[in-house]
């Protein structure tokens, strides 16, 4: 999966070109410490990143809707993986929920994972 999430970032970067922002620090610390905390962290993330693009689905160009939704069918796919590993249902419901900017950036926030 660090190679999709590599492409992704690549092709998002193309994306915004010069209104790409610079790439963060991160740090994970104990949430990934061991498999399980590994596989929630991971979990988090990825229906973060689901919730994030469906938020912002309406405000995007018919090229940058093209781009996203290559990247959140993955992200989806990426989540009911790590839900399968972990012997859970591969959805949590039949619709993923959309998540403002706003609240997507407080739970990033919440995560302390970016430094």
């Amino acid at each position: 999966m660090l190679e999709h999430e590599r492409e992704h970032v690549k092709l998002l970067r193309g994306a915004l070109g010069a209104k790409a922002r610079k790439v963060p620090r991160f740090g994970f610390g104990s949430a990934v410490a061991n498999p399980r905390r590994f596989a929630a962290t991971a979990l988090q993330l990825e229906d973060l990143g689901v919730a994030a693009y469906n938020g912002q689905a309406a405000n995007l160009t018919r090229d940058a809707l093209i781009a996203a939704a290559r990247i959140v069918s993955v992200d989806a796919r990426h989540a009911a993986w790590i839900r399968a590993i972990e012997n859970r249902p591969p959805s949590r419901q039949a619709t993923d929920p959309a998540k403002s900017r706003a609240e997507v950036l407080a739970e990033v926030d919440r995560t302390g994972f970016v430094r």
